[in-house]
């Protein structure tokens, strides 16, 4: 494949990929995590007021900062729809991407460009977390920077990349505590020599990122039921009990592959046909047994590279004269190393989105396998196996964009895993004017029920 046909069918896949992403933009619903964080969004855009914490965390107590009342309530300013705010994390995305893409065509083959459009633009675990409002969906951008920075910082430091670097790494713990994983990449890249920092650039970058946090602290004097329940969990729960460790380390091979979440492709289709008994079911078993075949594909690519590893002593420092290819290579393996470090120390029980932010990471030992096997009498079995993985992403991402919970409104089970459209226990102005109760209307005036932690309650 010649650069000028690669570069024609990226251009085409990135078509196909934005506007799979756009349809899903337009159909996504507002759940309790939404809610909470269009919230934040409305005291800042309408009552003026920036909550400097954000939403609750599955360990108790609030996310620290307030990036994300900024991240939700700017957009807000410019349109006042619930959609506003998802427009920003799908620009995230389309930056992520163009990030990788333009930091590795010069690394990568034609073919593995394309790979890389699969796999990573593509990709469903990305393409679903793109169209709706939630904080792991604003982390593509972070690890794609984080690849970016370090590898240009390979040979020697850079100031304004060192302070792209921290800063993006400051950023990402206000949005989400899954900033570990890159946090640790970092110093086990660092260690290795696989990238040289500025550390100058990176304290500056650091700090600067961090004055959000500021408000935090004077709230945290005030309130600290904000802060992280430390009795719930324990560092070290991963190793101790086993299971949260390898599931965190199954969600690796599964972002490279097709095998998405079971609750992703929790299908229905009543929103298009009316009544749905038979198609939404018969497809999600269909799914649910069809797709982890694909996770074949990551764990040969994975074994091939801790095998190389292993061969080169990857307790040794990287090389000076190193490719970029065994850079990449490396990058990969301590990205897996940091996951298995931050999943073994985890005081909870690793969730579908808690790796998201090394997508990046985890697709490339299939890119770089693929690759070399198109480089062999393998190439015409790999060009079809591209052609088919195709046909079946697209085929996936529509039936989510028309099926999953996240994208439709009707056949939720309240009482069910998907509970959206609980009853809330007010009426807010918030609901209707962001078209929330217009796109889909949730049960209102219910006393006792479930409401939103920072949104007042009208006529309080």
């Amino acid at each position: 494949m010649s650069d000028a046909a690669a570069g024609r069918t990226v251009r085409l896949l990135f078509a196909v990929g934005l506007l799979i992403s756009v349809g899903m933009l337009l159909r996504s619903q507002v759940a309790g995590d939404q809610l909470n964080l269009l919230a934040r969004g409305w005291m800042l855009a309408v009552e003026g007021q920036w909550i400097s914490y954000g939403n609750p965390m599955s360990t108790g107590g609030k996310a620290p900062g307030g990036i994300t009342s900024l991240l939700v309530g700017l957009p807000l300013m410019v349109w006042s729809d619930h959609r506003a705010p998802s427009l920003l994390v799908l620009l995230f995305h389309v930056l992520a991407y163009l990030t990788l893409d333009g930091t590795l065509k010069r690394i990568l083959s034609p073919r593995e460009r394309v790979l890389l459009s699969l796999l990573y633009w593509l990709n469903p675990w990305r393409v679903y977390f793109s169209a709706f409002l939630w904080n792991p969906n604003y982390l593509f951008l972070f690890g794609a920077v984080h690849l970016w920075t370090c590898l240009r910082q390979r040979e020697r430091p850079r100031f304004w990349l060192s302070f792209l670097h921290a800063a993006g790494l400051a950023l990402a713990f206000q949005i989400h505590a899954s900033f570990l994983l890159l946090l640790v990449a970092s110093g086990l890249l660092w260690w290795r020599g696989f990238f040289k920092p500025h550390w100058l650039g990176g304290f500056l970058g650091g700090v600067l990122a961090s004055l959000p946090l500021i408000p935090w602290a004077l709230e945290l004097v005030e309130n600290p039921a904000i802060l992280t329940d430390a009795d719930k969990g324990f560092l070290g729960r991963g190793l101790i009990y086993v299971f949260p460790l390898l599931r965190g380390l199954i969600y690796w091979f599964r972002y490279a592959s097709l095998a998405v979440s079971e609750k992703i492709v929790d299908f229905d289709f009543s929103d298009i046909l009316g009544s749905d008994p038979w198609l939404g079911p018969g497809l999600t078993i269909a799914t649910t047994v069809l797709l982890p075949l694909t996770l074949i594909l990551p764990v040969l690519a994975n074994a091939r590279l801790w095998r190389k590893r292993v061969r080169h002593r990857w307790r040794r420092e990287l090389p000076a004269d190193a490719t970029d290819r065994a850079w990449l290579q490396g990058y990969a393996f301590w990205s897996f190393i940091a996951a298995v470090i931050v999943f073994a120390l985890s005081p909870t029980t690793t969730m579908m989105w808690q790796g998201l932010i090394l997508l990046h990471a985890a697709i490339l030992p299939v890119i770089l396998w693929a690759g070399a096997l198109g480089r062999t009498r393998f190439k015409p079995r790999v060009e079809r196996g591209m052609r088919l993985y195709l046909v079946a992403e697209i085929v996936l991402l529509l039936l989510i964009m028309l099926g999953s919970p996240q994208y439709r409104c009707s056949g939720h089970d309240p009482q069910g895993r998907d509970s959206f459209f609980f009853p809330l226990a007010h009426d807010h102005p918030m609901l209707h004017e962001l078209n929330i109760q217009s796109t889909c209307p949730w049960p209102l005036n219910q006393p006792g029920k479930w409401w939103p932690d920072v949104l007042p309650v009208p006529g309080e």
